[in-house]
């Protein structure tokens, strides 16, 4: 059995195509929710926040393990066609994406703590508070506009990365989005190479 190389990756595994759209859906209903909190009637919000709060916790965990996943397993190779500028900069998009989807938990669950809101989650597993807060409340304040200005920010690049990826697939008609992130069988599989 020959060992897999970085370059003899045609997709990516599916464990992190399986974690990739499974994060998407979750930071959807994790936007929708955190909008509700925000500006929905007081009952409503009570009623959502500590499902928001459950929901970033998991989301932090998934993309831990994504993260994680990405460092061990094999990857495709970049295009060689793709001109170092447009890499640097996809490479750039990608990192402030992992860096706000792991930023945007952590500062909500400052937060949380901040309030003295339960940290169960879903009933079974409680999360450590990590830090008891000072009588300042300096540090909650500036969670709170990481959290908020972050997740706008947030939403903008996903926005881009979709983007891209649908101009990218379009101009290049190769069916990128199937070949990298789906789950269609490729045809060099169908044959076994």
């Amino acid at each position: 059995m020959r060992a897999v190389t970085p370059s003899a990756v045609a997709r990516y595994p599916w464990t992190i195509r399986v974690l990739h759209w499974l994060l998407a859906l979750l930071l959807a209903v994790q936007v929708v929710l955190g909008l509700v909190a925000e500006y929905g009637a007081a009952q409503l919000s009570a009623m959502v926040l500590p499902l928001h709060f459950q929901l970033g916790m998991v989301i932090l965990v998934l993309t831990a393990l994504r993260l994680c996943l990405r460092l061990v397993l094999p990857m495709p190779a970049a295009d060689p066609a793709e001109p170092p500028g447009l890499r640097l900069a996809r490479s750039a998009a990608h990192g402030l994406l992992y860096l706000l989807v792991l930023a945007l938990p952590v500062s909500g669950h400052v937060i949380w703590v901040w309030m003295g809101a339960d940290r169960t989650l879903f009933g079974a597993l409680k999360v450590p508070a990590l830090f008891v807060p000072p009588e300042d409340e300096t540090g909650r304040a500036v969670a709170w506009y990481v959290h908020v200005y972050g997740a706008w920010i947030l939403l903008g690049l996903v926005g881009l990365h979709i983007l891209a990826a649908v101009l990218r697939q379009r101009a290049r008609r190769d069916g990128f989005i199937t070949q990298r992130m789906g789950f269609k069988r490729l045809q060099r599989e169908e044959r076994g190479s």
